[in-house]
């Protein structure tokens, strides 16, 4: 049964209540000084930018100034990121406030006018909403040149939209890419697949064999097919360069003889670009040892502030303590020396964990120091080079290091705080063929995805629900069975959807990528394909919204008895039918962005939580890090962008739908980017290349469903929208030529200003602060916060021994709060 007019108005309403009650629990809860914690966290910035401008305190009085907040100002307090994500949802917005003007005033009237339904027999397939759609036209009908023209007038608008949007992102990244500052990603780029390198620390690479040189590679074959070393003349007298220069791997074998892969990549980068160019290399070593024993002491820590938090938090509420905490010592997992000290035999020892875990976080920093000492001459493939000026870097980032693509790739570099470390030690070939087997996966669990989604959307419908005993009363009421009609098989397909961005994201890292933003990238990128498939092409196709086994095996028949009347017929019917289901979809997201503004969940954890964090250390580790994720986001703006997109010649009603969503995600999360959530990463908007092909993806299948409805209509004009398609792949490849690299690499021009601005080389405090920078977390353990911690254990250790300890257990100041 399809989804009928009077259930998805009623979806429309419970959604629309709940936003709203979302909306005004939220304004209400701002004006509150406890939630102003919750709400406006400190944000972690590595670029160290300032707050944003305050927001009143009002019940609404916060609303136009989030939503009217000045571009150039979010440019300089939250980031390219941001601006680039809201200007998806401005885009959002405008595109479908014309749409819903233009194809609601023209095409809805023409529809609902048509009358082809009536003559029709009715169908539990048929609803009201089919009236105001192409389903109501009649075969042949002339009222069709209206959707031909909407469609060329929809394109049209959404591609200058596109261009307009677009062109202000370059620009806008040029502002924003002067404002970064010197030594970091501006003056940085990261150079992998560093040819003899394979994180062993061997003087002589080459001895490893084809882990360290290309396969198939031999010098004597190379000298025969040259006709000797340096033989080779080119025109007019000159000789060729010789073949242990070019050769990457012969000249790094080479180097290494005399010296190690610092000195090496040095002297390549300044062969390139000269000596007084190149101020750092770091190389990056490898960690493989230490990476264990720096997760243990991470989690060690961890629990020691979590028990240290608590114990001073039940101290300052005068609580006492009847039992203190312990942890259990396993005989398979204890350390040598925690057997010998707490006697651990062949069962397990419970210990106080006040007086174990210090001695734990101890040993394990002592470990991890000798085996650093152990590693300095193991380095990975990969190195980070700092140049004391941008044109530099931006020439080694954008330019071809060596004719062999396998060796010396180098990219800008991402910021340290974001980067997948062990993903580094990965070379090219190896990120290839991983990546081709992620494909394979993708493609699998989505063959696998649709038919299981489509078993639970069948089940749960209305038909199914009413034959279970006890349910069938339930579901026969009039108000549950609009809600189930209206919602159900939409918040089915959006739950499932949930769990796919982690197993997305999973995939990215496992295929290499060597940054945060990649990985979302890629998530972006995979889930909006998942979506097309799984959300938009599959229920389009196979009708498994809302219909049973027994309406499929129907139609089947029908179309085995008259195939050349009833194909068309269905097809033209039920194309624009299956709108009412993306609908009610679109209003499960809305609802969704309702609720993460409120942020439900978190709301009643901060009642819980904030009583029981002792300190104020506990308090901001609760909320500080609230991330945001791009991945997920994007590719869920976008999707609606390509339903509404799609379906809004044919079934004008889902503007206003879209229109809504906009509306309410630039509310939300406009809020949320610019006031609340810790960004995992810069980017530097490199994000609106995804964007913008996806977006240009929905302005495909808008051109497309068009032509395919008008076909089967038996419109005679219908080819005459083949010149639009035609049109749009043009602009389409010129709009990628023109925008692709201003969306992802600094301009010469650019670089050469800047520098002249700033015409001194990087200082050695610039310097230092960049070596710390891109070092592998294992050497970046804070031993002033490690010593600081054991001093405050000891003391609240003391204390409960009844020692005089020290231990300051008055109320703390509560600072003032920002407004936000």
């Amino acid at each position: 049964m399809a989804v009928t007019g009077v259930s998805l108005a009623t979806a429309l309403g419970i959604n629309g209540g709940v936003c709203c009650a979302f909306l005004i629990i939220f304004s209400i809860l701002r004006i509150k000084p406890f939630t102003r914690k919750f709400y406006a966290p400190k944000r972690f910035d590595p670029e160290v930018r300032p707050k944003p401008k305050k927001l009143p305190n009002g019940l609404f009085s916060w609303i136009a100034p989030t939503l009217f907040y000045d571009e150039g100002e979010m440019l300089r307090t939250a980031g390219m990121d941001v601006v680039v994500m809201v200007r998806l949802l401005s885009y959002g917005w405008v595109l479908f406030a014309f749409c819903t003007f233009w194809c609601c005033a023209l095409l809805m009237p023409i529809n609902g006018t048509a009358g082809f339904l009536a003559r029709l027999p009715p169908t539990p397939a048929t609803s009201d909403l089919d009236l105001l759609s192409t389903s109501n036209v009649p075969q042949g009908s002339p009222r069709m040149w209206a959707h031909l023209i909407s469609a060329y007038v929809v394109s049209l608008v959404a591609l200058g939209l596109l261009v307009g949007f677009s062109n202000d992102v370059s620009r806008l990244r040029a502002r924003f890419m002067s404002t970064l500052p010197r030594g970091g990603t501006s003056h940085c780029v990261l150079i992998t697949d560093i040819p003899c390198v394979d994180g062993l620390g061997a003087k002589e690479p080459s001895k490893s064999g084809a882990a360290t040189e290309p396969a198939g590679y031999k010098e004597e074959r190379l000298d025969a097919e040259l006709g000797g070393k340096g033989s080779v003349s080119g025109h007019h007298g000159y000789t060729a360069i010789d073949d242990d220069v070019l050769c990457p791997w012969a000249d790094a074998r080479s180097q290494l003889r005399s010296g190690n892969t610092e000195s090496m990549v040095r002297n390549e980068m300044a062969t390139t670009y000269g000596e007084p160019k190149v101020a750092a290399v770091n190389v990056v070593y490898n960690t493989a040892k230490l990476d264990p024993l720096l997760a243990k002491y991470d989690k060690s820590k961890s629990q020691l502030e979590d028990i240290t938090d608590d114990y001073i938090g039940k101290l300052r509420r005068g609580k006492e303590i009847k039992k203190r905490k312990e942890v259990s010592l396993l005989p398979a997992i204890t350390p040598k020396w925690a057997k010998e000290r707490y006697n651990v035999g062949t069962k397990a020892v419970k210990v106080d964990a006040l007086e174990y875990l210090p001695q734990e976080m101890e040993h394990l920093l002592g470990e991890m120091k000798t085996e650093r000492e152990a590693i300095k001459e193991a380095h990975l493939p990969a190195a980070f080079v700092t140049f004391n000026d941008r044109a530099s870097a931006n020439a080694a980032a954008t330019g071809l290091q060596s004719y062999d693509e396998t060796a010396w790739r180098i990219q800008p570099a991402p910021d340290s705080e974001e980067i997948i470390w062990g993903n580094l030690s990965m070379r090219y070939k190896q990120r290839v063929m991983r990546s081709l087997g992620m494909w394979v996966v993708f493609i699998a669990m989505l063959v696998f995805y649709l038919p299981i989604t489509a078993a639970i959307q069948m089940v749960v419908n209305l038909q199914n629900a009413s034959a279970i005993p006890g349910l069938n009363i339930i579901v026969r009421l009039p108000f549950v069975t609009q809600v189930l009609q209206g919602i159900l098989p939409g918040l089915v397909l959006k739950i499932f959807l949930i769990l796919v961005p982690p197993i997305l994201k999973a995939m990215a890292r496992f295929e290499g990528k060597v940054s945060l933003s990649e990985v979302d990238f890629s998530v972006v990128g995979r889930f909006f394909i998942f979506q097309v498939f799984a959300v938009f092409i599959f229920n389009f196709l196979l009708g498994t919204v809302t219909s049973d086994l027994l309406s499929v095996v129907n139609k089947f028949r029908e179309i085995a008895d008259e195939p050349t009347k009833r194909v068309p017929e269905l097809l033209g019917v039920g194309a624009a039918q299956t709108s009412s289901f993306y609908m009610s979809y679109i209003l499960i997201n809305a609802c969704a962005i309702g609720g993460g503004l409120l942020r439900l969940v978190g709301l009643i954890l901060f009642f819980v939580f904030m009583k029981l964090a002792g300190t104020e250390r506990a308090r901001y580790r609760l909320w500080a890090k609230q991330n945001y994720e791009f991945g997920t986001n994007v590719a869920n703006h976008t999707m609606v962008l390509l339903l509404g997109l799609a379906f809004t010649v044919l079934a004008p009603l889902i503007a206003p739908f879209c229109l809504l969503y906009f509306s309410l995600a630039l509310l939300a999360q406009k809020y949320q980017l610019v006031y609340v959530v810790t960004l995992p990463y810069q980017a530097a908007g490199r994000m609106w290349m995804n964007c913008f092909n996806q977006i240009m993806t929905g302005i495909y299948f808008l051109q497309v469903m068009a032509l395919c409805v008008l076909l089967v209509k038996g419109f005679a004009f219908a080819a005459l929208i083949i010149p639009l398609i035609v049109f749009t792949a043009v602009v389409h490849s010129n709009c990628t030529k023109l925008f692709r690299r201003p969306w992802t690499l600094m301009s010469a021009k650019e670089a050469a200003i800047l520098d002249k601005r700033d015409p001194a080389d990087i200082s050695p405090a610039e310097l230092d602060e960049v070596r710390g920078k891109y070092l592998s977390p294992v050497f970046k353990v804070d031993e002033a916060e490690h010593a600081a911690l054991l001093q405050q254990a000891g003391q609240v250790d003391r204390h409960l021994k009844g020692e005089a300890s020290g231990l300051d257990l008055s109320e703390p100041v509560e600072e003032a709060e920002d407004d936000a």
